[in-house]
């Protein structure tokens, strides 16, 4: 449970492209399971087609940065009946800094410096 004041990452996705098609859609909340700075773990409520026609979207916020970052799906499964995904992403450089750094906020921000004891 987040309380007012913790930091958290909202994950969206949406489909970017079909074949040659582009498309222009609305993102879709998902529910976020495992977040690394190369690939995203997650929950879905409808099935997403496992194609490489497919090019699928990743927008990732934590109101400091804002990322929006392309992938694959490498395996689908279920949990709890609802379909689970394990994606990678096509990060540069850059992209994999501001991942890395969206990670390093939510982590310290959960942090209670105040009972935080230092040792000699």
């Amino acid at each position: 449970m987040l309380y007012e004041g913790q930091h958290q990452i909202t994950v969206k996705i949406r489909i970017l492209q079909i074949g040659n098609l582009t498309i222009h859609g609305r993102s879709h909340s998902i529910t976020p399971l495992e977040l690394l700075p190369g690939g995203l773990v997650f929950l879905c409520p409808w099935d997403i087609p496992m194609n490489t026609n497919v090019k699928l979207g990743y927008e990732m916020d934590d109101q400091v940065d804002y990322l929006l970052l392309t992938g694959n799906i490498k395996s689908r499964g279920l949990c709890d009946g609802h379909p689970l995904y394990q994606t990678d992403f096509d990060l540069d450089s850059e992209q994999k800094t501001r991942m890395i750094g969206m990670l390093n906020r939510m982590m310290f921000s959960k942090m209670d410096t105040g009972k935080l004891r230092y040792y000699n």
